[in-house]
């Protein structure tokens, strides 16, 4: 019997060529990278947008040159160094990888920015604090939408006081009020729509690992024996058809081993159907225990197991089935009966190239009638 790294490496690898996603240069290729990429972009259309604007109001006189310049570029070296920190995966070492919080916060500065320096068109910037809420809206959890609409009505508040006092031609404080009131309505409802998303989309996660984990836990119960743990008859065929695939790609060989406890019924008949169930668990354990990594281990039914292996041409496949012999012989296999040991017999049967699997299971349980006909506890191989 060969190691498992020297059968693991027989296994010939595939390569797998997966195509490029669209734009992986300027959104990476990780699926959920480029969704927070993607979000960081439409928000820099909006920057993009305001620095036009910017651009016609020096135009048209409403702003002061040097001012809009300097705020154009405080714009775009933001949106670039968010884009940069995203695209990177450097925002991953955070809870929150899109960093929403911080681009909601430093887009707010830049509006209360804008309101200060644009003069008679300073009215026409108080809806970009609700399009900045609304971007977060969806990504924010219910703390940082907190904070968000907080932060805005303190410093939207502060600059309109600050220009009502300072320039009160252009921003009078009547009007500053109306648009304080403005503010103070939409942003606290924006915040608490973004709570509720939030909750909800907690209370969605919660919903999708419940159900994730109820769907792992029928795929077990479809695939496995509840009793041993090991893999079921129907999922043992589906993994004997893929190894005897095999065979049409390697020089190797797949073996059958239909494996009977012997005198099984007396244990029921002595010390109880719990006792049996101990047994069945206990040899499932060793059978594991024993055999290789590459070796598959089936209860078939009742306390006949299925093992399917892989060999080398010329190897002796039943190598495996009697070092898993002679380690039951000695091994406890019941807690409740310390004393109890078990054997089994064995049918060993060869899977030919065009052979269908059903056939060489009969050639294996034939081999096991044979076993047990020349006394038990031992294998026969055909």
């Amino acid at each position: 019997m060969e190691p498992d790294s020297q059968l693991d490496s027989r296994f010939p690898t595939e390569r797998v060529v997966r195509k490029r996603p669209p734009f992986a240069l300027l959104l990476g290729t990780e699926r959920f990278r480029r969704v927070r990429v993607l979000r960081t972009l439409a928000s820099i259309l909006v920057f993009l947008l305001c620095v036009l604007l910017i651009g016609l109001g020096e135009y048209n006189g409403w702003i002061r040159p040097l001012q809009g310049q300097v705020l154009s570029v405080l714009m775009l070296t933001s949106c670039l160094g968010f884009y940069v920190a995203i695209r990177s995966g450097w925002s991953e070492r955070f809870e929150e990888p899109a960093l929403t919080l911080a681009q909601v916060l430093v887009a707010q500065t830049w509006i209360c920015v804008a309101y200060a320096i644009t003069n008679e068109a300073h009215g026409a910037t108080l809806i970009l604090f609700a399009l900045v809420m609304f971007f977060g809206v969806f990504n924010m959890n219910g703390r940082s939408a907190i904070t968000s609409g907080a932060y805005v009505m303190v410093v939207a508040g502060l600059t309109m006081l600050y220009k009502s006092a300072t320039d009160p031609v252009h921003y009078p404080a009547r009007i500053e009020l109306v648009h304080y009131i403005f503010v103070a309505v939409t942003v606290p409802v924006m915040a608490y729509l973004a709570t509720q998303i939030a909750a909800m989309r907690h209370r969605l996660t919660a919903q999708k690992h419940d159900l994730a984990a109820a769907l792992e836990r029928i795929r077990e119960l479809a695939t496995r024996d509840e009793l041993t743990g090991l893999i079921n008859r129907r999922q043992l065929l589906s993994v004997l058809q893929e190894y005897k695939s095999l065979l049409r790609r390697n020089a190797l060989e797949v073996w059958v081993a239909l494996v009977d406890l012997d005198h099984f019924k007396r244990v029921n008949d002595t010390w109880g159907h719990g006792v049996g169930d101990e047994v069945l668990k206990g040899f499932a354990t060793q059978a594991t225990a024993s055999l290789r990594s590459a070796d598959v281990v089936s209860r078939w039914g009742g306390e006949e197991f299925l093992i399917v292996m892989l060999e080398e041409p010329g190897a002796n496949p039943n190598a495996g089935i009697e070092r898993l012999r002679h380690q039951l012989s000695e091994a406890q296999i019941s807690p409740s009966v310390p004393d109890l040991r078990m054997g089994f017999s064995a049918g060993l049967a060869r899977c030919q190239r065009d052979e269908p699997i059903e056939v060489t299971i009969d050639r294996a349980d034939a081999a096991l009638y044979r076993a047990k006909a020349q006394g038990r506890n031992c294998s026969v191989v055909v």
